[in-house]
């Protein structure tokens, strides 16, 4: 509240399925629900009126209420493909400032007249992590990933822009993180500023979770960033994603960390290279290049070379066990299948699957059904087993959507051991993450790792070792602080 007499949160409902605003007295007291919501709201400058999200018939409604949740009015719904959040009230309490992000590195800030009407796009990047109005209403801070060519997850640093979408241009610079930025009434800005460092990490699975992390071994001593490492099916090379050079490139080393060289050598600022896939036969490894708020499919051969296009505006790939074809997705909640030899391409899946995951021996396909980004920060996650992989679906397992690294528009992106035993998969766990594994004939998940009270991240997505008795996932330590940073608007 303006007057800092009660605070106003969100709390999810147990289904998962959306959840409420609360508001309690900020010198404690019972909280009192306000309204059915998506996400978190805001409370107006002059303290009378709340912005929230709501799901109506045919999308999300930026909605506008009283305080204690009547008189409520939409004044914008947003189609259901995109996902909603962080509503700001301009300081005259005249527009609103909020977040629309969709499935793919592409998040806007747009901001509406409280009275009705078009929004208008401000800015866009592939992650905006918060914003704040500027104290006079001229425009908007922000966090941004522009600039950073690492996807999971990238550098953000602070912009600022106009509110008709003029004059934006950077206020910190480096490979420090900072997120959430918030300005007070005297122009003060503060932010939460965030470090880290990742190197690949090899982990045995079959002791008790904390054994194994104590047993596991550091492969790799990095300087900045290392992602969603892949290792080879003989298991003496691994690729991976780094940031060595100052931009995201595809490396491959030896499993213990020796011979290192790259393999591609991309230089432009608005491409991201990501997620390199070795075939379980041959020496093509597969890749995202993100660029321009699409995604590719692309080859390059393990000895480096010229990259070749597979295909483009497609996304969340695997190989089949044979290393004859693709999986792949063009579109939400549908999963086809690339042939290499011909370029024939066949419908899998049309039922909100994504994220396929296949096993060597083949005949049985995984993938994860996402909650719809409609239902807020909550919802469920299932991964899934399917026998033949066009057959009916089996749920394995029921993933709370924020325990997915990063963001929950990410779908949970599981790996098949090669013995067809395991899908690993990297989870949030309070305040640090995990690696859980799941049976892959159905069961209770069981942890890899426990980290303790360590801040750790682990990116996307792991690899296992040919024997199926390790997996090697990327680590990133991190630490957060809350900041003042001053004299930096000018």
């Amino acid at each position: 509240m303006p007057d800092s007499s009660a605070l106003i949160y969100y709390a999810p409902v147990a289904t998962g399925a959306g959840g409420n605003l609360w508001l309690v007295p900020a010198l404690g007291g019972p909280p009192r629900r306000v309204a059915a919501a998506l996400g978190g709201g805001d409370v107006s400058h002059d303290g009378r009126r709340l912005a929230l999200f709501q799901r109506t018939g045919d999308g999300i409604a930026v909605v506008i209420a009283a305080l204690d949740g009547s008189a409520a009015r939409t004044v914008l719904t947003v189609p259901l493909e995109f996902w909603c959040d962080c509503p700001r009230w301009s300081p005259d309490d005249r527009l609103l400032a909020f977040h629309r992000a969709g499935v793919f590195f592409d998040t806007r800030i747009e901001i509406v007249d409280t009275a009705g009407g078009e929004p208008r796009t401000v800015v866009r990047a592939g992650w905006i992590r918060g914003h704040a109005w500027l104290q006079d209403g001229s425009g908007i801070v922000y966090s941004s990933s522009t600039g950073s060519t690492m996807a999971y997850p990238p550098s953000n640093n602070l912009r600022v822009v106009g509110r008709d979408g003029s004059g934006d241009r950077p206020l910190t610079f480096g490979d420090v993180s900072y997120f959430e930025p918030d300005v007070d009434a005297s122009g003060r800005l503060v932010a939460t500023r965030v470090h880290s460092r990742s190197d690949v990490w090899r982990f045995p699975i079959e002791g008790a979770a904390a054994d194994n992390v104590r047993d596991a071994a550091r492969i790799t001593r990095q300087s900045g960033q290392i992602q969603v490492p892949s290792v080879s099916p003989d298991g003496r090379e691994m690729v991976y994603v780094s940031d060595t050079g100052g931009h995201s490139n595809l490396w491959l080393a030896a499993v213990d960390g020796s011979s290192v060289q790259q393999l591609t050598f991309e230089r432009d600022a608005g491409v991201s290279v990501a997620m390199p896939l070795w075939p379980p036969v041959g020496d093509r490894i597969l890749f995202l290049r993100a660029h321009d708020a699409q995604i590719d499919l692309c080859l390059v051969s393990r000895d480096g070379g010229a990259i070749s296009s597979l295909l483009p505006a497609a996304f969340g790939p695997c190989w089949s066990g044979d290393g004859r074809s693709v999986y792949f997705s063009r579109e939400a909640g549908r999963i086809e299948r690339l042939e290499l030899a011909t370029g024939a391409v066949t419908p899998v899946r049309s039922d909100r699957a994504l994220g396929p995951a296949a096993p060597r021996d083949g005949g049985v396909l995984y993938f994860t059904r996402p909650p719809e980004l409609s239902l807020g920060p909550g919802g469920h996650s299932e991964v899934c087993r399917a026998a033949p992989e066009d057959g009916p679906a089996q749920v394995l397992a029921s993933i709370a959507s924020s325990r997915v690294p990063l963001a929950r528009r990410l779908h949970v992106h599981v790996t098949v051991s090669p013995d067809g035993r395991w899908l690993a998969v990297p989870l949030v766990d309070s305040t640090t993450a995990n690696i859980w594994l799941i049976p892959s004939d159905g069961g209770p998940m069981r942890a890899v790792t426990n980290f303790d009270d360590r801040s750790v991240f682990i990116a996307r997505s792991v690899s296992w070792s040919p024997d199926s008795r390790h997996v090697y996932a990327a680590v990133a330590d991190t630490d957060a602080d809350i900041i003042l940073l001053e004299g930096i608007l000018g």
